[in-house]
């Protein structure tokens, strides 16, 4: 996110903007998530009243996608079920107390209340996941759903 678009919604919300926050997590009814979808012109205003599953439901079949669609998109709470989910076909078993926060260093695995993968295990879960079930799951809106680490350990 730019820092325009981040001094938008802070001055919108009275907010700070942060890249994952506990209620983008627990799906509540007002979310810095719905703010962010509504700055980026994804979702509409009126979203500021649904929770951010049902506004990405919504979105999603007004514009009739799937999780097989690049444009999919997922909330908060529903992005790290699906990422658990997948990557747990590979072998990787994240606790449901855990976010999934992306990386792109060697800092892969378990890290505290984060499970850091990397965009590529991401991807082969999802491949493991069209294997296993015959579903597609697109990686890049999965990956595009996901909060990316910013620690240095």
């Amino acid at each position: 996110m730019d820092d325009e678009t981040r001094a938008e919604i802070e001055r919108k919300t009275g907010a700070p903007v942060t890249a994952i926050t506990p209620e983008d997590a627990v799906d509540a009814p007002w979310s810095t998530w719905t703010e962010r979808q509504i700055a980026a012109g994804r979702l509409s205003p009126g979203a500021r009243g649904m929770s951010p599953t049902d506004a990405a439901d919504q979105y999603n079949q007004s514009n009739a996608l799937e999780p097989a669609d690049h444009g999919f998109m997922y909330a908060p709470a529903h992005a790290q079920e699906t990422a658990c989910d997948v990557l747990a076909l590979i072998g990787i078993v994240v606790d449901e107390r855990t976010i999934v926060m992306l990386t792109d260093g060697d800092d892969t695995g378990a890290a505290g209340r984060e499970y850091r993968p990397n965009p590529g295990q991401l991807e082969a879960a999802c491949e493991e996941h069209r294997l296993c079930t015959g579903e597609t799951i697109s990686a890049e809106a999965l990956l595009s759903a996901l909060p990316w680490s910013d620690a240095t350990d």
